[in-house]
């Protein structure tokens, strides 16, 4: 038979059904912690994907105001380099009428 020593001594090494109440408990609140920083970290997540999205977008339209203010750029090159042709072409007849008039005896 088991005196009541060995019944205090078994409920030392052997769990009890208080013990796994009080165990579930404790699972249970471990649980909600996690869930709760689990959702701390999802919200901080998203915050951070919007942040990126916006970020993307921002880039996204500055680089095309820069890509069309390039391309103006380009075009007014195009049309100012085909004008100094032009001009360098009326520059030199004008050169060449100059020294022709130069070389008249008067």
């Amino acid at each position: 038979m088991l005196t009541d020593g060995d019944i205090k001594k078994l409920k030392k090494v052997f769990a009890t059904k208080k013990d796994y109440q009080d165990m579930k408990i404790d699972i249970d609140n471990f649980k909600k912690s996690v869930d709760i920083r689990f959702e701390i970290v999802e919200n901080a997540i998203d915050k951070l994907s919007r942040s990126i999205v916006d970020f993307k977008e921002h880039t996204y339209k500055t680089l095309d105001w820069l890509v069309g203010a390039f391309k103006k750029f380009d075009e007014e090159h195009t049309v100012l380099t085909a004008r100094y042709i032009t001009i360098n072409k009326t520059i030199d007849n004008h050169e060449s009428r100059i020294t022709n008039l130069e070389k008249k005896p008067s």
